[in-house]
């Protein structure tokens, strides 16, 4: 066919797509050779391997859709569907992957829009139907267009492996281009699709359509129950979440493979044996304590000018609401200032000393205020500048203690 071209893996780095498909993989995605076993690599090995992840667990990249039919090849053909930018074909039996690239990535999980993550998922299901997908495939992993047989890592001997599935089966996909444009809007995609018809035909959503896929909705169920039970056994948490992961399984439209689900359970069952969430807790309260008396030492420096100010204009005769004004801070936190400071009971210090006959000596700045005020009790000390200063401060204190505690008539 005009459109479809063959390349060769050999050639990947040279040719435009297939170098854009590497440069959009995770930095350490997961990989393997034969199916039964999965692992992560960094991407320069990764690439190595037969199959390979296509996005990051978190953002959509790529589209990949399994087709499971003989003529795959020419199925977008066929149905008047848009190119894919990359098909990765099975030579022995016809079936391909197809890889559709995304302008604009998408991501799913955590604080990702709820409504672009519906819109993918709903073009995601149209065009899996279009094609006459398997809709039971997530996509996780897909046959790598630019693997190489003799570039692959020497596989391991595994028990359950036929001898005449040994070699056979690593051979190397035959990887087709088709012309298309580097990349598709989610909208020039939905443009070849109907869209509407997806959501009337169930009165419900299905259960599995909660997430992108079933592998990770299961996951996010299952794993926040496996956080609170108490026992820290390895079989004691699998014996407890395999019934319940097993019921959730049975929600799918096309449920799991049981040891997909075996493999989920002792994924979460390895992690939380070997976690101490009470320690894990206990850490991140104690890293949260010091990051906040970092915050605190350092908010509470920039504010030891205006501590000083309120201060002087304490010991100048100002009340406190009035100091909170002028600094434009809380009046709490001037009464806190003064009383750090060790002058929020100075008036009343002063009336209490006076009233016991004690001597002793006043700031300089206080004297300064009762000669400048205008208060009626302060006008007979106004120009009595010749007076000690404890003198005027003690009269004045006195005819002011008088006045404002004179008994009532």
């Amino acid at each position: 066919m005009e459109c479809l071209k063959q390349v060769s893996p050999r050639e990947w780095q040279e040719v435009p797509q297939l170098r854009q498909f590497y440069d959009d993989l995770a930095n350490k995605p997961y990989c393997t050779n034969e199916k039964g076993s999965i692992f992560v690599r960094s991407k320069k090995q990764a690439i190595k391997h037969r199959f390979i992840q296509p996005n990051h667990p978190c953002v959509i990249k790529w589209l990949v859709f399994d087709i499971d039919h003989p003529d795959a090849l020419f199925t977008f053909i066929d149905t008047g569907l848009p190119k894919p930018q990359v098909i990765i074909k099975n030579p022995k039996n016809g079936h391909a992957h197809y890889a559709f690239r995304l302008t604009t990535p998408v991501g799913i999980g955590g604080n990702s829009s709820i409504r672009a993550e519906s819109y993918l998922k709903a073009v995601r299901d149209a065009l899996c139907e279009a094609l006459g997908a398997d809709t039971s495939y997530s996509g996780n992993l897909i046959k790598n267009p630019c693997y190489i047989k003799d570039n692959a890592p020497t596989p391991k001997k595994t028990h359950w492996l036929n001898n005449n599935e040994d070699e056979g089966d690593r051979d190397e996909h035959e990887t087709y281009l088709t012309g298309a444009k580097p990349s598709y809007t989610l909208a020039e995609l939905a443009d070849y699709l109907d869209l509407e018809p997806l959501y009337p035909q169930t009165k419900q959503e299905p259960a599995n359509d909660s997430g992108y896929g079933r592998n990770c909705s299961l996951f996010e169920e299952l794993r926040h129950l496996a956080y609170q039970c108490k026992t820290k056994s390895f079989n004691a948490i699998v014996r407890y979440l395999k019934p319940i992961a097993e019921k959730m399984n049975q929600r799918f439209d096309v449920p799991l493979n049981p040891n997909e689900v075996k493999h989920i359970i002792r994924s979460i069952a390895r992690y939380c044996a070997r976690m101490d969430f009470t320690a894990s807790h206990k850490a991140f309260s104690k890293l949260q304590a010091t990051r906040g008396a970092k915050g605190g030492r350092a908010k509470g420096r920039s504010y030891d000018e205006k501590r000083q100010q309120a201060k002087e204009l304490y010991e100048q005769g100002l009340n406190k609401s009035e100091i909170a004004r002028r600094l434009d801070v809380s009046r709490r936190s001037v009464i806190n200032w003064l009383s750090n400071l060790g002058c929020e009971n100075s008036h009343n210090q002063i009336i209490a000393a006076l009233g016991a006959g004690l001597q002793f000596e006043m700031p300089r700045s206080l004297v300064r205020a009762i000669k400048s005020s205008s208060h009626p009790l302060a006008a007979p000390f106004s120009v009595a500048s010749s007076l000690p200063s404890v003198v005027i401060v003690r009269n004045f204190t006195r005819l002011a203690v008088n006045s404002v505690f004179r008994p009532p008539p």
